[in-house]
């Protein structure tokens, strides 16, 4: 016996006034993480509030524009509002020379040519439906 179900959409607005630099460098090819002043934690994705120590008092820190794949995965599903996406795709996580754990879209290769620890350029772009997202590629070495 089972119930048939049915999709699920929640639309909400993901307020972001204290991380607007991350949203603007995405927009520009840059990406961002934040780093309390009072601790010296970094964050990726960049924190509005210190979760350790809960101040406020951060510095915007640019990260390096190349990594290593740590991960990835390939998804045959696609989510709604994901169109313009062919399926299959990769997503990976890249570790930046500053430790920062980065996840992305990896484009520009085949999925059997994916090895952890490849070198990758990190970087983002405007999406068709308006939305910036991190892509990685594959470095020429």
């Amino acid at each position: 016996m089972s119930i048939k179900s049915r999709p699920l959409i929640l639309i909400h607005d993901i307020p972001i006034t204290k991380t607007k630099m991350f949203w603007d460098g995405l927009k520009e090819g840059r990406i961002y993480a934040t780093k309390c002043r009072d601790c010296g934690k970094v964050y990726f994705p960049p924190q509005a509030d210190c979760p350790k120590c809960l101040k406020s008092n951060f510095e915007w820190v640019p990260l390096s524009s190349e990594g290593e794949i740590e991960t990835f995965t390939e998804s045959h599903l696609k989510p709604q509002g994901f169109t313009h996406y062919e399926k299959p795709y990769i997503i990976a996580i890249a570790k930046t020379p500053e430790g920062v754990k980065v996840m992305g879209w990896l484009e520009g290769v085949e999925v059997s040519n994916v090895k952890v620890g490849m070198k990758v350029e990190i970087t983002s772009r405007i999406q068709q439906d308006g939305y910036p997202v991190i892509i990685f590629k594959p470095k020429n070495t």
